[in-house]
């Protein structure tokens, strides 16, 4: 048999950090679930914003990890183009809550109890954090990015 001019499409390597607490988090090239890696176990990494040990975040929901610029780096997919650093991604954050969680101050907004405002608020909360300036350049990119994508994903759906 002559294999000649066939070529099989490489998969792409699954997308491994660490995160805050040292523990390992690996996410699946062809599937997106995530995982926690620790003491030689491998358990779903459950839903929520996740500090990495690097500043930046990865959001996980139902199992899944919604995929960020080094992620789409890793499995050789183009990053979306982002803007630098600015103070206008820190207003998309609280962009988000608002239109997330309601109008109103924290628990007395109208939608205050659902869990897309709870994250919401997470990803508003570490955009605030200080952190040493090598993480901080970084993070605040990324996070300004996850509020960008944030606000057009169904799951952040606008408080009725």
């Amino acid at each position: 048999m002559c294999w000649l001019g066939l070529s099989l499409p490489t998969q792409a390597d699954d997308w491994n950090a660490r995160l805050s607490d040292g523990s390992g988090v690996e996410v699946e090239a062809s599937t997106h679930r995530a995982w926690r890696l620790e003491d030689g176990r491998r358990t779903p990494l459950w839903d929520g914003v996740h500090r990495l040990e690097d500043g930046s975040v990865v959001i996980v929901r139902d199992g899944v990890a919604v995929p960020n610029p080094a992620m789409l780096e890793t499995w050789n997919e183009a990053p979306p183009r982002r803007p630098g650093m600015t103070e206008r991604e820190s207003e998309t954050c609280r962009e988000l809550v608002r239109r997330v969680c309601g109008e109103g101050e924290a628990e007395n907004a109208a939608c205050a109890a659902g869990e897309s405002c709870r994250l919401a608020r997470e990803l508003l909360e570490m955009s605030a954090e200080s952190l040493p300036l090598e993480a901080e350049i970084q993070a605040e990119s990324s996070v300004g990015t996850q509020c960008r994508e944030a606000l057009t994903n169904a799951f952040f759906a606008p408080c009725r």
